[in-house]
């Protein structure tokens, strides 16, 4: 008789929307324990209870060599989405490892949030909403976003999908990228540039990197000081990207015209950002659309029971 496996759902609502999933893993005899702190685990809450998991369904939190050392007995990691930038997956394959990623693609439901921040920035949607509430009827100025220029950092398949949902909006787009894809610039009229360039031409900015070394504190001051003071800024991509002290410093001193984020360099997020009325804060929300989530979770339990299938 085959040994009970453990597995850890470290995502924090999973199973909401649909219970296949938990089903599947239940009909295979797995014990599965949640994540019931509903934030991101710390490295310190990861590390302590790695060890006693055969399997982990995996969100964003971070997998490094430390992490895998304490997880003596563990044989797969499934992570919930396409991205696998928080694993270091050279040392997990050396300890013997599988690693899964999801390939239902999320870019949809992200580049729909982007999308969403930047009109509610633009039109001051949430400030405007707030005063009626609290029962003020003041009329504000908005923007149109139709015909302005949107500086993409990282065409990716999220920064593409943003391109095809506002293609009716007759955008200017610009795109930074050390990858190019040069039949997609064309058929979309995007053009690709060095960064300084779109820092200082773009209206709109809108973050879609992954976590590359090389990428933490990308947008700082100095990036931000390049920016038209009646630019806006979205980021849905990862917290670290942008120096949230510098950011605010920005904010505050109206050396741009506002802010987007889902994405913290420490979640939950509580900091000095939240003071301010031009910037619109979400909880690492990018993916929450239900058919999307309900589509990688069960893409991503099928991912570790395969994995775990002949163990």
């Amino acid at each position: 008789m085959n040994k009970i496996k453990n597995i850890f759902i470290s995502t924090t609502t999973f199973g909401q929307f649909s219970k296949a999933p938990l089903r599947l893993l239940t009909e295979k005899n797995f014990k599965f324990v949640f994540n019931d702190k509903n934030r991101k685990l710390t490295h310190t809450e990861l590390k302590n209870d790695i060890g006693r998991f055969d399997g982990v369904i995996a969100g964003t939190e971070n997998y490094d060599s430390d992490i895998i050392d304490a997880a003596e007995k563990l044989k797969v990691i499934s992570r919930v989405g396409v991205g696998i930038d928080n694993i270091d997956l050279n040392y997990a394959l050396e300890k013997g490892i599988i690693v899964f990623k999801t390939q239902t693609n999320p870019g949809l439901a992200v580049s729909e949030l982007s999308l969403g921040l930047i009109l509610n920035l633009m039109r001051k949607i949430i400030k405007q909403s707030n005063n009626l509430k609290n029962g003020f009827w003041k009329k504000q100025m908005g923007s149109l976003l139709r015909g302005k220029t949107l500086g993409i950092i990282g065409l990716g398949t999220i920064g593409k999908q943003l391109v095809q949902i506002t293609g009716g909006l007759q955008l200017h787009y610009l795109a930074y990228d050390i990858k190019k894809d040069e039949v997609f610039a064309e058929k979309y009229n995007v053009k690709y540039c060095d960064l300084p360039f779109l820092l200082e031409n773009a209206d709109i900015i809108s973050i879609h990197l992954n976590m590359a070394k090389e990428n933490k504190n990308l947008i700082n001051i100095n990036k931000l000081k390049k920016m038209k003071s009646s630019s806006i800024i979205v980021n849905t991509s990862r917290g670290e990207i942008i120096n949230e002290h510098d950011l605010e410093i920005a904010v505050k001193d109206k050396i741009i015209a506002g802010a987007g984020l889902d994405v913290f360099q420490q979640e939950p997020y509580h900091g000095p950002l939240t003071k301010y009325e031009n910037v619109i804060l979400t909880p690492h929300v990018g993916s929450y659309a239900k058919e999307i989530r309900m589509a990688m979770e069960l893409e991503a339990v099928n991912n570790l029971l395969g994995g775990l299938k002949n163990l």
